[in-house]
């Protein structure tokens, strides 16, 4: 069967950008000059977690980043906020396998060096199985 990583980052995009999920647009790939705020699908992160015997076992981390210009952190903790609601403990319906468990880990807020910019991080795991 198929790795389910490609699949699982389509549900979790699809999820993210239902109408109504999160207030701002989300993007795997972000065109140049996209105004601020947007979501964007940063990085995975995959580890063998297979048992000795039994079908094949990932634990997933996916890092979702969040990028706003609004003055001060709250946006960012917002948008943070809605990225948590929309995929903590929600089944994820997959193409190929199956996600167990979605499970928000963390999330973060920094300032960037430009002192006017704020990112924020949120981090998935997902366990899948196929």
């Amino acid at each position: 069967m198929s790795d389910p990583g490609l699949a699982l980052q389509k549900a979790l995009f699809d999820r993210l950008s239902v109408p109504g999920a999160i207030s701002c647009p989300v993007f795997d790939y972000v065109p140049e000059k996209t105004p601020l705020p947007y979501v964007v699908m940063d990085t995975e992160v995959s580890s063998n977690t297979t048992p000795i015997s039994g079908k094949k076992r990932e634990n997933r981390l996916f890092y979702i980043g969040v990028w706003s210009n609004h003055k001060g952190q709250s946006e960012v903790k917002r948008i943070n906020a809605e990225i948590a609601a929309a995929l903590d403990e929600v089944p994820l319906p997959l193409s190929v396998g199956t996600a167990i468990s979605v499970r928000v880990l963390r999330t973060e807020t920094n300032r960037e060096p430009d002192g006017k910019t704020f990112m924020g991080s949120v981090v998935v795991r997902v366990i899948t199985q196929h």
